[in-house]
């Protein structure tokens, strides 16, 4: 099959694979809110960072450079398998032994022994490791979905069962655990490929100089993401962590899904045409203005109807989130732009200055979250975050804009119809709920569905007047 097919075919399998796991993900969160606490959510909100720590740790790297690198023979796959077996291992160790200092600084004793039984997945998922990163490489997203869908519903079966028994939180663990071990029993259904008992650092030594980047690039993103959890968690409690982590989930967890879609597709579709910069600024732009159609009036929506979305789906014991969500809204849709900064860094070879760039955002990450708590709680960072991701997206977009050539106008030029058309939509739905009939209902969910539908036709009806043809003709395009 060809690059373009399977290009095509990764984006249909990905955006279905994306489409059904985010509806499932979020059926699963609506039904843990009815029967957990924001309590509860906060306590797995400081487990999750070190969930986040798993997947980022067991790969130390090697997916990108498996999915780049050529001439992956037995030998070489063979020795990274058992390297990776090797960082598995220790890693389960690490958090095993460590697990009572984490509650510590978290101040949550129920961790400790939370901590010690999920330490178990890093040693399962490094099982399947190789194969995962070779069913990217050959871009087999039909096999991948499969795999996703099923542990995705095994998962939400056991865990609400679970917790509607009382098991709280250790319900989400052991269903976590459960999922992963699911992974990867189908990983090696789908992929049946196994190591040789041999090993040797020199055949991989080249895999590993560009994957150390990444894995540095991979750490710091690590901390980027999870300081907002670790410190909202340190210093004010799992009760706030816990509002604060489904208002994350609602806006940028939707947006990662997106961005997912378009590095597992493309990741290695650019990879095969680096050497064309112009071919890869193209494609690359065209992305961002699919993304942006896509996520600008996704988030612009979540962000005007969510008090009638949080009181229906989840309840008034989360009303506090409502504030959260109006303000995420702005980071959602600029990190929906700068999560794929990865394909250009990484089908470049450019895993360095990756690297260099998460310093930044770490760095500056720490200052925002001090000091957005320090002025308002979780409220002043939601603000903090909002302004941070505005500046911080377009000095990202600069530094990519230096490697292919690209500058800010252009990418201005492909993405300021959707903000417009996003802002138009919002205004509609305003309007319609607070000076005509939709202010007489009672019904939060009659309203929800009603604004919902307004701002698809606001929206829809703004973009066919305006650039419906052309947009079509663009994506059109695109897709081929």
């Amino acid at each position: 099959m060809s690059l373009k097919k399977k290009s095509f075919w990764g984006i249909i399998w990905n955006s279905s694979s994306s489409i059904s796991l985010a509806g499932l993900n979020f059926i699963i969160t609506a039904i843990l809110a009815r029967l957990l606490s924001p309590n509860a959510f906060g306590v797995m909100g400081m487990i999750y960072t070190t969930i986040a720590l798993i997947n980022m740790m067991n790969q130390f790297g090697l997916s990108p450079a498996i999915i780049q690198g050529d001439n992956l023979n037995q030998k070489r796959l063979s020795s990274l398998f058992w390297f990776n077996m090797l960082i598995g291992f220790v890693m389960t160790l690490l958090i095993f032994f460590t697990s009572e200092s984490i509650a510590l600084f978290f101040k949550q004793e129920s961790l400790s022994k939370l901590l010690k039984m999920i330490s178990i997945v890093f040693t399962v998922v490094s099982f399947s490791f190789i194969q995962r990163s070779l069913l990217k490489k050959e871009m087999k997203f039909k096999e991948l979905f499969q795999i996703k869908l099923v542990s995705t519903i095994c998962y939400g079966i056991i865990t609400i069962i679970l917790a509607m028994n009382g098991f709280g939180v250790k319900s989400l663990v052991i269903g976590y655990i459960i999922k992963n071990i699911i992974i990867s029993l189908l990983v090696h259904i789908y992929y049946t490929w196994y190591p040789n008992l041999t090993f040797s650092f020199k055949l991989i030594k080249d895999l590993l100089d560009f994957g150390v980047y990444v894995f540095g690039s991979s750490l710091l993103n690590y901390f980027n993401r999870n300081l907002d959890y670790i410190l909202i968690g340190r210093f004010l409690g799992p009760n706030k962590l816990g509002y604060y982590i489904l208002a994350y989930k609602l806006m940028l967890v939707p947006v990662r899904k997106i961005a997912g879609v378009i590095n597992q597709t493309f990741l290695p579709a650019f990879s095969k045409i680096k050497n064309n910069i112009q071919k890869v600024k193209d494609y690359y732009l065209k992305l961002l203005e699919l993304i942006a159609l896509i996520s600008f009036p996704m988030m612009g929506g979540l962000f005007i109807v969510a008090p009638e979305f949080i009181l229906t789906v989840y309840g008034v014991k989360w009303i506090p989130v409502i504030f959260l969500v109006q303000f995420l809204w702005i980071a959602g849709a600029s990190q929906s732009l700068g999560t794929t900064g990865g394909i250009i860094f990484y089908s470049q070879g450019k895993s360095k200055l990756s690297f260099k760039w998460n310093i930044f955002t770490v760095v500056n990450m720490t200052l925002i979250i001090l000091l957005g708590l320090s002025l308002g709680g979780i409220k002043g960072l939601a603000i903090a975050l909002a302004v941070s991701s505005i500046y911080c997206r377009f000095l990202q977009m600069k530094i990519i804009g230096n490697v292919i050539n690209m500058s800010l106008y252009e990418l201005l030029k492909k993405i300021y119809k959707p903000f417009l058309y996003t802002l138009f939509m919002i205004i509609i739905v305003y309007l319609a709920k607070n000076y005509f009939i939709l202010n007489i209902l009672d019904s939060q969910t009659i309203k929800l569905i009603i604004n919902i539908l307004i701002g698809v036709i606001a929206y829809g009806s703004i973009f066919l007047i305006f650039d419906g043809k052309k947009y079509l003709k663009q994506i059109k395009n695109t897709i081929k």
